[in-house]
């Protein structure tokens, strides 16, 4: 199914908890609303649910207006935070319950609920309660009692927050995997990044009610269009400068740690701009030959085996992060260290 929002807006009082919302998610998509807390995000999944109406703006399930249509009519399929088990049913019980509320036939919920729980791997456990099964299970029950009635939308509001992290990482492997094999349309809305980053098909960032940028993953973490979005997702470096000229795609930022070139269109000499450098495209620099070299000194290094992080600061006392990968070297507190950074890597924000 295909779900557009159009120009929403959903206010509670004076406050706008989303704002002229737009974007859509396309049949069989694994669509991401991700943000911080107190974003918009749940509010828009709620829309879509049909728990909240809109003040403005118009919700489209496969080109149809669904803004008057009551929640039980729309075809949608919910996961809680919290599993939201009935504790006196079995699994295959709590997994039929939304096809007993339908008026499936008896062949027909034992078919389907038997489908579903084998989509979850969870087959074997169909006659337990949910007090002896584990979050990780009782999260993939939840997950099958609302793929059995064949949604037309999967809403995911925080599946994974209840769980450790072990179990986090092993329950976003299912939910990928379940969505691979079924091509099920999903809404996940989340505030981690890692779910995002790792999961999405495409995401869509929130902030203050309003979306602020969408895209793939790669495009969302490689350019972001604020500094928001690129403080929010992943690690971010700032280095604050001025354009000093501008050509071919080619822009040299003048900053008091030295001069940086970087790529981009549509600058100007004289411009001021945020120069925005991930941690592990700050290097050390182990040759002459290196462009966009910072002077930095070592204030912390911890060795991960596979790469060394460290923490330092520029000669003003901003601190800086960078990370080597396969590191040789031991770096010690107090230690002078030249960083590198290809242009292509500066990712440039208008201040």
């Amino acid at each position: 199914m295909n779900v557009s929002i159009q120009n929403v807006t959903k206010r509670f009082g004076a406050v706008a908890a989303a704002e002229d919302v737009s974007f859509d998610i396309q049949d069989g998509e694994l669509f991401f609303l991700l943000g911080p807390s107190g974003c918009g995000k749940t509010t828009v999944l709620r829309l879509i649910a049909g728990f909240y109406a809109p003040d403005a703006g118009e919700i489209r399930f496969d080109g149809q207006p669904v803004n008057d249509v009551p929640p039980n009519q729309r075809n949608t399929g919910m996961v809680f935070q919290n599993y939201a088990l009935w504790p006196h049913m079995t699994v295959a019980e709590n997994v039929a319950y939304g096809l007993d509320v339908r008026g499936a036939s008896r062949d027909e919920k034992e078919r389907r609920v038997r489908d579903a729980l084998a989509i979850v791997r969870m087959g074997d456990l169909a006659g337990r309660s949910p007090a002896q099964l584990s979050g990780g299970q009782q999260q993939r029950v939840a997950l099958a009692r609302a793929l059995v009635i064949n949604p037309g939308i999967l809403l995911l509001d925080e599946p994974l927050s209840n769980l450790d992290a072990k179990l986090r990482l092993e329950t976003r492997e299912e939910i990928t995997r379940i969505h691979s094999e079924t091509r099920q349309t999903m809404l996940y809305v989340t505030h981690d990044q890692k779910e995002a980053l790792s999961m999405a098909d495409r995401i869509g960032v929130m902030n203050a009610g309003r979306l602020v940028q969408m895209g793939t993953p790669r495009e969302i973490y490689r350019a972001p269009v604020s500094r928001f979005v690129a403080d929010f997702i992943g690690e971010m470096n700032f280095l604050e400068g001025k354009v000093e000229r501008a050509a071919n795609g080619e822009v040299a930022v003048a900053t008091v740690y030295g001069t940086l070139t970087a790529r981009g269109d549509g600058f100007q000499p004289g411009q001021p701009v945020t120069c925005g450098i991930r941690p592990e495209a700050l290097t050390p620099a182990h040759d002459g030959g290196s462009v966009n070299l910072i002077s930095a000194t070592v204030q912390h290094a911890t060795y991960l085996g596979e790469i060394e992080q460290y923490t330092l600061t520029l000669a003003d006392g901003q601190p800086l992060r960078s990370l080597e990968t396969n590191p040789e070297a031991v770096r010690r507190p107090g230690e002078k260290l030249t960083l590198t950074v290809r242009p292509e890597d500066i990712i440039l924000l208008r201040a």
